[in-house]
């Protein structure tokens, strides 16, 4: 039996891989991990070292483009209800890998106490393909917060950086997140939200109906206080 942690390297399915080494043999676990090329590259280094830590390697199965190429690609921009840029990049290389395992196998992913909805999409998913997925996290009740604690305080491994300014250590800008994570990263990480801006404005739409990403980034920097950002953010290393 094979026991297969959908890897994205953050810091959920980080600890659903902990919890599963410590049942199961190191040699029966995957961590499956894909690429989309947009991360924090700060992400490379946790992974490598959680890598490391938990002494199981990281698989990678990719397809090869990053999100701006999916996004050209598709002449068309991803949002929560047309996500076609996590079909494209994640589970369209995923179902190519699973198609080679050759026994019976258990998925599990990262999915917590606080993520109801994505584990009832995700169990729905699977008994349509006769998979066995399981929640770890959402099973025993813990947190993204004491998550993150024990990385960072027992482990010893300072989280990615990502975790500084936004929710989550995924693609950077994602377009399923809400204009509070677009505002995040027209602060924070401005490269990223003018190669978004650029994508919106040659497709010819916008992420939101109301405002342009230019019109919401001005709107961002009307309110910014320049001198405050870097005091008013904590470190998330370990100490």
């Amino acid at each position: 039996m094979k026991h297969i942690i959908q890897f994205s390297g953050g810091c959920a399915s980080t600890y659903t891989a902990y919890l599963v080494s410590k049942e199961q043999k190191k040699e029966d676990i995957i961590l499956l991990f894909h690429d989309t090329k947009v991360e924090c590259k700060d992400s490379y280094r946790f992974r490598r070292q959680v890598s490391e830590y938990l002494d199981i390697p990281i698989t990678e199965v990719s397809d090869g483009r990053d999100l701006w190429e999916v996004i050209k690609d598709n002449n068309c921009l991803p949002s929560d209800r047309f996500p076609f840029c996590t079909r494209i990049l994640k589970l369209e290389p995923a179902e190519k890998y699973l198609k080679t395992i050759q026994e019976p196998y258990i998925l599990y992913n990262g999915f917590g106490k606080e993520e109801w909805r994505r584990i009832q999409k995700s169990l729905a998913r699977a008994e349509g393909l006769n998979r066995v997925v399981k929640s770890p996290l959402y099973d025993l009740g813990i947190s993204n917060d004491e998550v993150k604690r024990i990385i960072r305080d027992e482990w010893k491994i300072c989280l990615p950086s990502a975790y500084k300014y936004l929710s989550h250590s995924n693609c950077i800008p994602c377009f399923k997140a809400g204009k509070g994570h677009f505002k995040a990263i027209a602060k924070y990480y401005p490269e990223e939200f003018e190669k978004a801006c650029k994508a919106e404005e040659e497709i010819g739409y916008t992420v939101f109906e109301d405002i342009t990403l230019r019109q919401l980034r001005e709107q961002v920097l009307s309110q910014l206080d320049l001198f405050s950002i870097e005091e008013s953010i904590p470190c998330m290393c370990s100490v």
